[in-house]
């Protein structure tokens, strides 16, 4: 468990109509100037977030050591963490924002419960399974913004990131959901913990992340807990989203992310895993060379990246694949600053198939 926020984050997840994104929207590292920005932007959250908390000193300790990760100069065996904003072009504001983190529970623990068993052997187990694994998180999008759908691509981007330099990021990657909690507090927490630490959920939440996390170690139960004689709204509680979450957790499983058997420690959510190869933006990416051209905003909502990890940048724009090249409008190549005929990767959504197209493809099946 890495305790985090309760209340829901606004992840924008709707399903986008290929035609509704025509302007150019920019990601790029969250820099130290930005950090006023950032903090408008997360205090939007019904709450903040735990990863990304309302409070400026916390923010540019946060970016500092996202600066230093892409970088490149920090070992590679230590946690880095590589924080990506997402700008609206046309105002140069901070609307969005979407993390990945490396060798976690390497500086404070990463404790959760292993599901173990069935029936009536069912139990919980505390485990650190995932310690060292990458994660992807922190995504917040403002709500000024969501009804386009694109917290979709900000999620992805992460992808994009990792596939840059592959090498610098975990097989193992998971993203944690929140559970069923609130301000009445959590299942799970008022059955094994209100009582131990006479604290309310929140009380306790804020408590443990703020202070000292690694006095987890001193709270989390040794030993199997059978789970059949818990209370019938604990036993449901294990391993489900809480009802903000369940487009984030649909989102996730289309990229190949599958419920680990892993829960948190004191709510329940769900840790979602996967390899980080098999991640299917990762695998449908494609690469080619740029090429501006006023042809590109003839051309679908396309997430185009370029560069490695210490100058990655990344764009969602209209562009048209073509047999020479992708096709972007000039102005979105300047804000990529890729160069005209470099590489790049992009991911392009498969237009949908229309009834015709289906009844054939029904028909050879």
């Amino acid at each position: 468990m890495r305790l985090k926020m309760l209340s829901a984050v606004g992840w924008g997840i709707t399903e986008l109509k290929l035609s509704a994104i025509q302007d150019t929207y920019l990601f790029r590292p969250v820099v130290t100037s930005d950090a006023p920005d950032l903090l408008k932007l997360v205090s939007q959250s019904s709450g903040g977030l735990s990863s990304l908390q309302p409070r400026l000193a916390f923010l540019k300790d946060y970016i500092a050591s996202s600066e230093m990760s892409f970088s490149g100069k920090k070992p590679l065996e230590d946690p880095h963490k590589y924080l990506l904003g997402l700008f609206d072009t046309r105002s140069d504001r901070l609307i969005g924002c979407a993390a990945v983190k490396t060798q976690i529970g390497k500086d404070s623990p990463f404790i959760n419960f292993d599901i173990k068993g069935d029936g009536p052997d069912q139990c919980l187990q505390a485990s650190s399974r995932f310690t060292g694994a990458t994660e992807v998180g922190s995504l917040f999008l403002h709500p000024d913004f969501r009804a386009d759908g694109l917290g979709r691509y900000l999620a992805k981007v992460r992808y994009l990131l990792m596939a840059s330099e592959s090498w610098r990021f975990g097989d193992s990657v998971i993203a944690e959901l929140r559970g069923i909690c609130g301000a009445e507090g959590s299942p799970l927490y008022d059955h094994l913990f209100e009582y131990k630490l006479e604290k309310s959920f929140l009380e306790a939440d804020a408590e443990y992340y703020d202070r000292n996390p690694d006095t987890l170690g001193d709270i989390v139960p040794i030993g199997c807990i059978e789970t059949c004689e818990m209370p019938l709204d604990v036993k449901a509680s294990l391993g489900q989203p809480h009802p903000s979450g369940i487009g984030a957790m649909r989102l996730l499983q289309r990229e190949g992310f599958i419920f680990s058997g892993t829960i948190d420690l004191f709510d329940a959510g769900p840790i979602m895993s996967a390899h980080r190869d098999t991640i299917r933006t990762i695998m449908n990416a494609k690469t080619g060379t740029i090429i501006a051209s006023p042809s590109g905003s003839q051309g679908v909502p396309t997430l185009i990246a370029s560069g490695k990890v210490n100058n990655f940048r990344a764009v969602l724009t209209p562009a048209k694949a073509s047999e020479n090249g992708l096709l972007v409008l000039p102005e979105a190549a300047h804000i990529l600053g890729a160069e005209m005929g470099g590489d790049v990767r992009y991911w392009q959504a498969e237009p949908r198939r229309t009834a015709a197209q289906e009844t054939l493809v029904k028909a050879h099946l």
